[in-house]
Formats: structure tokens, C-alpha cells, sequence
């Protein structure tokens, strides 16, 4: 894996660190953008739903589900 996830109080612990870090990983695979960009929207994204989540355990599948669509928007205004 190409990003190494650093320890900036994002994550409660290496398991929720490891899910995130697939998540992006996939992202990079299907979307073919760097892990790097992926990264940093995923991060963005993740800040943002962990600030207002009341269930955390769906971040995983919800996180990337927006950075699809910010990756959509932004491929369609690139066009």
C-alpha cells in the first residue's frame, strides 16, 4: 500500500486506520487517480461526516461514496 497514514487524531485506532486505507486504496484502483489526491479529499470527507456521525461503524462505506461523486464533479467541470 502506498500511503502511510499518519497518527493525527482522525482515527480511534489501527483497525479503523486499516479500513480507511483499503477504502482509499480501492478508490485509487477504480478511479485511476493518485493515492495521494485520493488521500487528501478522503481525509477532507472523513473530518467532515466524523464531526456530525452518530454511527461510525458506516463511515467506511459512506466516506467513499462521496468521494466518488466529488471525484465525478470535479472529472465533469475538468471537461
Amino acid at each position: 500500500m502506498g500511503i502511510v497514514m499518519t497518527a493525527n487524531g482522525l482515527y480511534e485506532d489501527d483497525l479503523e486506520r486499516n479500513q480507511h486505507a483499503h477504502a482509499i486504496q480501492i478508490l485509487a484502483e477504480g478511479i485511476r487517480i493518485s493515492e495521494e489526491e485520493i488521500y487528501r479529499i478522503y481525509e477532507g470527507v472523513l473530518r467532515e461526516y466524523k464531526r456530525e456521525a452518530k454511527v461510525k461503524i458506516f463511515l467506511p462505506i459512506l466516506v467513499p461514496k462521496r468521494v466518488r461523486e466529488l471525484l465525478g464533479e470535479k472529472k465533469r467541470t475538468l471537461s
